[in-house]
């Protein structure tokens, strides 16, 4: 274990938190993501594909429109960083050699349905009875004990039965009225929040594990999808509970500036202290006097929907001999919490995200070109994010794996 570990070190230069972990995991997209994180953060993550495939690699768009197992930008993206393993587990010769490998690994990221692994006698049962050590981490659509536990799920059902689909959409144009249903959050959204809650609980279960009183065991992770949506409407049941009173879907008023472009402002957000340098630079247009009402002045008052709607107002007529950038950086200096509209090809060229390297280029040596990806969820100085290799071709390290498996002569 002590070499096979060195090799797949000596292979990441970028030192991470994790570099003395590795990982398997076994599943479609409802597990990418979260092994992506862990990668990043430097462990040695095997991903374990059956000889046809991942089914994420089936996950368009694909690069050139050529679909491909290996040119799914959805499997690009959130693969990279780790090695891959093809295994068909209905076959016995290689449900022992997948037990091989878990001799070697520390953490196992289960996102099978549930039951499945157990059926074919590779479920935890069997795991720490070849490992006692490992972090045993099942991610399924409602969990594996309650009474939704067979049922099948989706990104677009745990949106929607999580309720932050619910909570995202336009402001209502009168009580109760909307111009259009409730919104569904982009990039799997769903997918995303489960695997930050089980990478989160995955490092805790490994620290666990270093700690004297842990007798260096493992411990087993029951992560629902959408257990971890519902959390992530963050007040919104709470308040609910607690209050009464319920979740009203609402939006960043939109204000159009003179080069066409558009800057989101979150007025409820603006303090009462703020109006003060706010008036200050409307005066230039003579508009400062808009915002002189005296019950601006009042904490239960500029949040209503009647005041903030009067300061977009005045804002957008003072924002259409402007550029969204003029306009931003304004708006920036009086506390207003806003941000410019830009599409996603715009970006890459953006002065903060090149001060904070938010894009980094990755090569796939296979192509002869290297492409831009999105860097990482964070910036910290103590470990650096490992941002490649890119996402690993189908079957591109078995004999690699198997090899460093092999004792030593």
């Amino acid at each position: 274990m002590a070499d096979i570990h060195a090799k797949s070190q000596a292979a990441r230069a970028t030192p991470g938190f994790f570099d003395d972990m590795r990982v398997m995991e076994v599943g479609g997209e409802s597990v990418d993501f979260c092994g992506m994180l862990l990668a990043g953060e430097g462990a040695d993550v095997i991903k374990v594909e059956p000889p046809e495939g991942s089914p994420s690699r089936r996950i368009g768009p694909f690069y050139e429109d050529r679909r491909d197992k290996d040119r799914s930008l959805f499997f690009w993206t959130y693969n990279r960083g780790k090695r891959g393993v093809t295994l068909d587990l209905d076959s016995a010769r290689d449900r022992q050699r997948y037990l091989d490998l878990v001799r070697t690994a520390d953490v196992i990221i289960d996102a099978q349905p549930a039951g499945h692994m157990n059926a074919i006698g590779l479920g935890y049962d069997a795991v720490k009875q070849v490992n006692t050590g490992t972090v045993y981490c099942s991610i399924t659509p409602f969990g594996l004990y309650g009474p939704w536990r067979d049922f099948k799920g989706s990104d677009l059902i745990h949106q929607a039965l999580g309720g932050s689909a619910y909570c995202i959409g336009y402001s209502q144009q009168s009580p109760g009225q909307w111009d259009t249903p409730p919104f569904m959050a982009q990039s799997w959204h769903s997918y995303a929040i489960a695997a930050e809650h089980a990478a989160v609980a995955i490092a805790a279960a490994f620290y666990w594990r270093h700690h004297p009183d842990s007798g260096g065991r493992g411990q087993f992770i029951d992560v629902s999808i959408h257990d971890a949506c519902a959390q992530a409407t963050e007040g919104t049941v709470p308040r609910y509970i607690y209050t009464g009173r319920n979740q009203v879907r609402s939006a960043p008023q939109q204000i159009r500036c003179a080069d066409g472009r558009f800057i989101a402002l979150v007025i409820t957000m603006l303090r009462i202290a703020n109006l003060v340098k706010l008036r200050e630079l409307l005066a230039p247009a003579g508009l400062d006097k808009e915002l002189e009402d005296p019950r601006l002045c009042q904490a239960d008052y500029i949040k209503t929907p009647e005041a903030t709607q009067r300061i977009a107002a005045t804002l957008g007529r003072w924002a259409e001999t402007k550029t969204a950038e003029e306009a931003f950086h304004a708006l920036q200096r009086c506390n207003v919490v806003c941000a410019p509209n830009r599409p996603p090809e715009e970006l890459p060229d953006d002065a903060q995200c090149r001060e904070r390297n938010n894009f980094v280029d990755i090569e796939h040596p296979e192509l002869g070109r290297h492409f831009t990806y999105v860097r990482h969820p964070s910036l910290r100085s103590e470990a650096s994010w490992r941002t490649g290799p890119r996402a690993p071709l189908l079957g591109e390290h078995d004999e690699e794996i198997w090899r460093q498996l092999q004792p030593k002569a």
